[in-house]
């Protein structure tokens, strides 16, 4: 009897398990769209993959006013995979995330940073591994670190899940335009927490006001007026 009620167990666990693994993929995979939004710069020009310098980053809102994210060039190719769109341009360089960490939502703010994408090389923990490596996303508030190149996959630290993923489109001129969020994002959870502080720093008398036809993208050392790196 004990034996039999041991494998009913085993059965039931690992349905249970197979099942929330199938849901976990299903989330990552779906996307939601929201306003397709133009990326411009403050000047009113447009962000296009080739005016983004490789190995640099831009804040922009999206999908929301108060909610920031990274817009990448790579200095390499981001191949699409397990529900993640890729990087877009002819060499699949150009990425997008929240830059929300899903650890503790630390986020770029006007007066400082914690979470940075560094186009040198950094080094970070892997399994008690020492690691080196470059053009990743670093979260200096609890060390966590992302591979924009792959989807923004956690490599190392406490965040429990890769940064949400901005969809892009390119127009026949090259320019960028943010269509949808997929993956696990934080939005609610973090206009409830930094509300009163995001109303402030962007002006807003409603957090959930949603970005319109165009979001303005600003180089990431120009959006804070200090990064924090380690």
């Amino acid at each position: 009897m004990g034996v039999q009620r041991r494998e009913f167990n085993k059965l039931c666990g690992g349905l249970l398990a197979g099942a929330a693994s199938l849901s976990a993929s299903k989330s990552v995979a779906e996307t939601k769209q929201y306003t397709r939004s133009a990326l411009v710069y403050e000047d009113e020009s447009p962000v296009t993959v080739s005016s983004l310098v490789p190995g640099t980053s831009c804040i922009f809102s999206y999908p929301y006013v108060a909610t920031p994210c990274f817009v990448i060039r790579l200095r390499k190719s981001a191949v699409a995979a397990d529900g993640w769109q890729g990087g877009v341009g002819e060499d699949q360089s150009v990425v997008a995330f929240s830059a929300i960490c899903s650890h503790k939502m630390s986020h770029p703010a006007k007066p400082i940073s914690h979470i940075n994408f560094r186009d040198e090389k950094i080094n970070f923990y892997t399994q008690g591994k020492e690691q080196e490596l470059d053009q990743l996303i670093s979260c200096c508030s609890e060390k966590s670190v992302y591979d924009p190149a792959n989807g923004a996959a956690v490599l190392s630290g406490p965040a429990p899940a890769p940064l949400a993923s901005i969809s892009l489109e390119v127009n026949g001129d090259g320019q960028l335009y943010a269509v949808g969020s997929s993956g696990r994002n934080q939005y609610e959870r973090f206009m409830d927490k930094f509300g009163f502080r995001l109303a402030m720093e962007y002006g807003l008398s409603d957090v959930r006001t949603e970005v319109g036809e165009s979001t303005i993208a600003v180089l990431a050392e120009k959006f804070s007026s200090q990064q924090i790196r380690c």
